[in-house]
């Protein structure tokens, strides 16, 4: 990809970014959008279906500042699924996760498994089942940390 159209982008995103306020900020999730930015260019070499959503992203943004002073919930919302389109292909296809992504996953194996060894083994469901929380907690901090270091976070 041009790098002059990610700069062109991601100068319209600080644009917006300082236009807005912090609420709206926060539902056009904008930080979002520059990752996934940097993600499409990265992938757009070998994979065709990143040049397009790179250009409906490009298209999406381009709205979203020409409307910028009455955006409408169909907007937002049309906005939100254009950035889970590109989201769940970038997951999909290039095996990326979000941020917190094993995190959530191990939550709920952990307190399973403390359940597990504080009713069948050491009859103490009350002890072991934080144990097992915090356990399933450092576990998926771990992996989390690990995907971060080898650049796979979304």
């Amino acid at each position: 990809m041009e790098v002059q159209r990610i700069s062109t982008l991601k100068a319209i995103l600080q644009e917006i970014r300082n236009t807005v306020d912090e609420q709206l900020n926060l539902q056009l999730e904008l930080n979002k959008c520059e990752r996934i930015i940097q993600r499409l260019n990265s992938f757009s070499v070998a994979c065709e279906e990143c040049n397009q959503h790179f250009t409906l992203l490009e298209d999406d943004i381009l709205q979203l500042k020409d409307k910028l002073g009455d955006l409408e919930d169909s907007d937002l919302k049309h906005h939100k699924q254009t950035l889970e389109t590109i989201s769940s292909h970038l997951q999909g296809k290039h095996k990326l996760v979000s941020s917190g992504h094993y995190l959530s996953i191990s939550m709920c194996f952990g307190p399973s498994i403390g359940l597990l060894f504080g009713m069948l083994i050491f009859d103490n469901i009350g002890f072991w089942l934080p144990i097992g929380m915090g356990i399933g907690i450092i576990i998926g901090a771990y992996l989390d940390a690990d995907a971060g270091k080898k650049g796979l976070v979304l």
